[in-house]
């Protein structure tokens, strides 16, 4: 019960903070040598807030928007729960998403996204989920 009242009042103080909302917990970060004309590979990996954990039990998604000039293989990408290194529901090693994709022609393009995770704070035990726009940029030779 206490742990519930601190995370209720986390929680609060969380969203009554400068911008009213909780801290980006996960952090994405995009990767990808592309080629026009060819199929290539986005590496999306992420690292985490300090002193929060990623539940691996409830999916990482990741929806990605079409956009002009880029052909994507999936646009609802789903990360592995698998982890190797995990005793409980949280991941150790973030996992990584691949996506499949193919740019018409050369230049810089844009791809919007939503990506939903699900995540705790360990150490007083409030957990909640995140929703988050993201934009991955593409420069395509």
């Amino acid at each position: 019960m206490l742990k519930l009242a601190f995370g209720l009042m986390f929680a609060v103080g969380q969203l009554s903070g400068p911008g009213g909302a909780l801290p980006q917990i996960l952090h994405p970060d995009f990767k990808a040598a592309l080629k026009a004309g060819q199929r290539g590979e986005l590496t999306v990996s992420f690292t985490a807030l300090k002193g929060y954990a990623v539940d691996r039990t409830l999916p990482l998604t990741l929806k990605l928007t079409p956009v002009p000039g880029v052909t994507l293989a999936k646009t609802d990408l789903t990360a592995s729960g698998d982890d190797p290194k995990a005793k409980d529901q949280y991941y150790v090693d973030l996992p990584i998403i691949k996506v499949s994709l193919t740019a018409a022609k050369t230049g810089k393009y844009e791809i919007p996204g939503k990506l939903k995770y699900f995540f705790c704070n360990k150490a007083d035990g409030f957990c909640s989920f995140q929703i988050l726009d993201v934009k991955i940029p593409l420069n395509v030779n």
